[in-house]
């Protein structure tokens, strides 16, 4: 095989890997960030706009026995933000459920899992 070969492969891999049906890293963070938006929302503590880091630690297939339809995902991510301005940052370790959505349309739903600060 010739480098323009291993070249053209290479530059192929990320359109093979998102075929696979797990969620982007890109679109997990959209999900996790509304999802956290709504929540701080509801208990009164507004002002999340998004994470200042976020990094999909990998996904596994959801097993229909702890509730995962075909098609969903189990993911594990790391996500960072300043709670409040002077405060250091909080460095939370989640657990989220990807799957297609069920009323048809082509988008991705989040369902949470658990998340650890550390």
């Amino acid at each position: 095989m010739t480098n323009r070969h291993v070249l053209a492969l290479a530059a192929l891999l990320p359109f093979l890997a998102g075929c696979s049906g797990e969620p982007s890293e890109a679109d997990m963070r959209r999900l996790v960030e509304a999802h956290t938006r709504r929540a701080l929302e509801r208990q009164g503590q507004g002002g999340f706009r998004a994470f200042d880091v976020f990094r999909k630690q990998g996904c596994v297939a959801a097993k229909s026995k702890s509730g995962g339809k075909p098609g969903q995902y189990d993911c594990y991510y790391a996500a960072t933000f300043v709670p409040q301005p002077g405060q250091p940052p909080l460095t939370v370790n989640g657990k989220g459920r990807f799957g297609k959505s069920e009323t048809g349309d082509k988008g991705l739903v989040f369902e949470d899992l658990g998340a650890q600060p550390r």
